[in-house]
């Protein structure tokens, strides 16, 4: 059964699919990181995960949350803003997820709804939730550690 924001959408690949596809351009381009597609496995406390969401109004409207394991955002933060490990803290790490979330966002809708309008709001940092009902989830697998994707959308 196709999801809500599947309908109308100007690509043969699935969401999931897309989801990899777009987080792997953007951790390499972006990150200097590499991801792979894996089975989700969500280890528990999840106080570890730092997460991130942008909501988008449009066609479709929705929200895109990202959870990164925490040693996945040091060292993507340390790609990104070209720091050590030992200099990251903790609004870094909640500043370069905000900013993974914005970038994949943007990047699947574009990909997805080339021809729509939609307008991504401000990302903001928020707890890390795994649930994914009445949406799109897929985990992927770093060197450095996991990341989390999920898309919650309707037209």
């Amino acid at each position: 059964m196709a999801s809500a924001i599947d309908v109308g959408m100007k690509t043969e690949d699935s969401l999931p699919q897309v989801a990899c596809q777009v987080a792997r351009e953007v951790l390499e381009t972006m990150f200097f990181a590499t991801a792979e597609p894996v089975s989700c496995r969500h280890p528990e406390p999840r106080a570890d995960w730092i997460a991130a969401a942008v909501r988008f109004e449009g066609a479709p409207c929705g929200e895109l949350r990202v959870m990164l394991s925490r040693e996945l955002a040091v060292a993507v933060a340390c790609g990104f803003l070209g720091i050590d490990p030992d200099e990251v803290t903790g609004d870094e790490q909640d500043q370069v997820a905000r900013e993974l979330a914005n970038m994949i966002c943007g990047a699947m809708l574009s990909r997805l709804h080339p021809d729509s309008h939609v307008a991504l709001d401000a990302p903001e940092t928020i707890p890390a939730v795994f649930d994914a009902a009445g949406g799109t989830h897929q985990c992927m697998e770093t060197p450095e550690g996991m990341l989390a994707i999920t898309m919650v959308a309707r037209r």
